[in-house]
């Protein structure tokens, strides 16, 4: 093929003269039909080594991403530039689909993007078997891997589907941080043959890390805002701590806002689009904020507790810097911080009685006998089930999760928009049939469109502004008629659960039992490798970084704060040796003429003098070389 071509797409779309290295050689490698691995850092530009060759390749590019969130935003910013590309989700209408269907049947797009759950479902197989596929690109896919940072179950059914569409259709991998053993598992899982494997460099050369021990997380941050100018983001565990830190540093006078997955669709892109665009503003965010950011200029992370994994760590401070100019990332922490969260994350992990218990109890409380797949979905209260099994709540919602993860369930953990059906006859709307809410129910079948025809999403926030009525009288109102009959109406603030699959103890029990014991233990290890990571003074950071991903150094990177330190240290040490060296030295004169240190500091160059061989110790208190 024309090798400028790849060239020409990136400008003429993106606007941009040159590839970085090395995200050329990994589009010519899957546009020559190989198996491809491309193992980039963040901020490195995985997504244009399979949208650039997507636009190239005959067919669509099938592209599996786990979060729906990046994958909205990654099509949104696709449409901007004019590219064909759409995706398929659970939270889409039928006749959004069947549109999306459509354009598939019509070789209208370019770039699909669906979940991996998806990759399941019939109706998406009948239709994707009649279309031409250019390759496949599976994003995030560590997650394939039981050692990976985000192991989700449902990864592993990509080799069954790549099996399905035909082997001879390549797939690109890609990640930002595999370890040996990951990227080993990403291989074997994806059935990868004759596979090219790219890897940058973890090494982020502009990035400088400090890690601060301290109890004034507060006064630390102010500090670090009033000293290190520019736009950046700043980690919360909780979306309650987003909302008072960006109280507090409001009033404070700092350019500031919050951000987290609670927020509603408009909010979540306005507050997106203000920091975008700003050179200064920086946002407090849980770790909901930050995939696929398409942003250059941010100068500073703060993280206001350790993320649970370096893993995380890596990804989320390697969002500060992509244009390359010296950018900084703080993590505050405290000795008992880390005692909290040792111990929270042992409480998640249950005992197989007690996860046995768990969902024993769960196909009770809905009737559901062996290998019945009830229909039906179910109101679940969270609190009342606790009550019951008489077990940590964290132990609870963890199984739930991976039940989820594994698509055994659905469950629906944060409010939602809510689902509306109308069981009636249309004619009905022309009569006084429900008497004075007939002129209630008109009113809602002009605002929520298709609402006689399926399960209709719609927000009752919105809805009850619309109507102008109370949002608890929308309630009560949707509540009674859903209780004739009239209507079919789910609840989106409260929890659902949907079983996906026929109840099977022997699987569950057994198989899904180890997977869960492996994912528990695995995420425990990952937190102590990152307690090391932090408490740690005296290998520098970033070659602590690479080590873990596999990378030899044989440099520091002289900007972390071990670094920083140690060069802090030496100055004293090489005066300190010139000083004993002029003649003998009592510890008062070296006391006063060091005076900027303190006696405990001056005592451990002493000491580290001595343990090289520099200088002796005459007596117990005067020095000599």
């Amino acid at each position: 093929m024309n090798l400028s071509l790849p060239d020409k797409v990136l400008e003429s779309y993106w606007g941009y003269e040159n590839f970085r290295d090395p995200q050329k050689e990994i589009i010519l490698s899957i546009l020559e039909g190989n198996d491809t691995i491309a193992l980039l850092p963040t901020g490195a530009g995985k997504s244009i080594c399979y949208q650039v060759p997507a636009l190239l390749g005959q067919g669509i590019c099938i592209v599996i991403s786990p979060l729906l969130a990046l994958i909205k935003d990654q099509v949104l910013q696709l449409k901007r530039r004019s590219i064909s590309a759409e995706y398929i989700s659970s939270e889409q209408t039928p006749d959004q689909q069947i549109s999306v269907f459509n354009k598939l049947k019509n070789n209208d797009l370019k770039l699909l993007y669906v979940s991996p759950e998806r990759l399941l479902n019939k109706a998406f197989l009948e239709v994707i078997k009649d279309v031409e596929i250019s390759f496949l690109a599976v994003d995030e896919a560590h997650c394939i891997s039981e050692w990976g940072n985000d192991f989700r179950p449902s990864y592993q059914q990509i080799k069954n589907f790549r099996e399905y569409i035909g082997k001879h259709i390549p797939c690109m991998a890609l990640t930002a941080t595999a370890t040996e053993k990951v990227l080993s598992e990403i291989i074997k899982k994806l059935d990868l043959k004759n596979v090219q494997v790219f890897k940058k460099s973890y090494e982020r050369e502009n990035l400088s890390l400090h890690i601060i021990e301290t109890n004034d997380k507060l006064g630390q941050i102010e500090r670090i805002l009033t000293r290190y100018k520019g736009a950046g983001i700043i980690y919360c565990r909780t979306r309650n701590e987003t909302r008072k830190l960006s109280e507090i540093l409001k009033n404070k006078g700092f350019e500031v806002d919050f951000f987290h997955a609670g927020l509603s669709i408009q909010e979540k892109i306005q507050k997106q689009k203000e920091w975008t665009y700003s050179n200064s503003k920086v946002l407090i965010s849980t770790n909901a904020f930050g995939m696929g950011i398409d942003k250059e200029n941010v100068r500073l992370i703060i993280h206001f507790s350790p993320p649970y994994s370096l893993e995380n760590y890596y990804q989320e401070v390697g969002r500060a810097g992509r244009d390359g100019y010296l950018s900084h990332a703080f993590l505050l922490w405290n000795d008992s911080e880390f005692s909290d969260i040792s111990s929270s994350l042992t409480q998640t992990i249950s005992s197989k009685s007690e996860y046995e218990k768990i969902i024993r109890y769960l196909y009770s409380l809905y009737g559901v006998i062996p290998n019945e797949l009830p229909e039906n979905i179910f109101d679940f209260d969270l609190t009342d089930f606790q009550q019951k099994v008489k077990l940590n709540q964290s132990k609870i919602i963890s199984v739930l999760e991976f039940l989820h993860n594994c698509s055994i369930l659905q469950w629906k953990y944060e409010p939602s928009d809510s689902l509306l059906k109308m069981n009636f006859p249309i004619e009905r709307l022309d009569t006084d049939f429900f008497g004075k809410d007939s002129a209630i129910f008109e009113k809602i079948a002009r605002k929520v469109t298709g609402v006689f025809s399926y399960l209709v999403k719609f927000s009752e926030k919105r809805l009850s502004e619309a109507l102008l009525v109370s949002h608890s009288s929308l309630h009560s109102f949707l509540l009674k008629y859903d209780q004739s009959g009239d209507i079919t109406y789910i609840d989106g603030n409260k929890q659902k659960i949907l079983f996906l699959i026929p109840r099977n103890d022997q699987i569950i029990m057994g198989e899904y039992w180890d997977k869960f014991k492996h994912i528990q233990e695995n995420k425990l290890f990952k937190y102590k490798e990152l307690e090391f990571f932090v408490q740690n003074k005296k290998y520098c950071r970033m070659k602590l970084i690479l080590g873990y991903f596999g990378e030899k150094s044989h440099h520091n990177c002289e900007k972390c704060d071990v670094c920083l330190n140690k060069k802090k240290k030496k100055a004293p040490l090489n005066e300190l040796q010139l000083f004993i060296r002029e003649q003998p030295r009592t510890r008062e004169e070296i006391y006063a003429e060091f005076h900027a240190f303190s006696f405990e500091e001056i005592h451990e160059y002493l000491q580290e003098l001595i343990s090289e061989e520099k200088i002796k110790a005459i007596n117990f208190n005067t020095y000599s070389v």
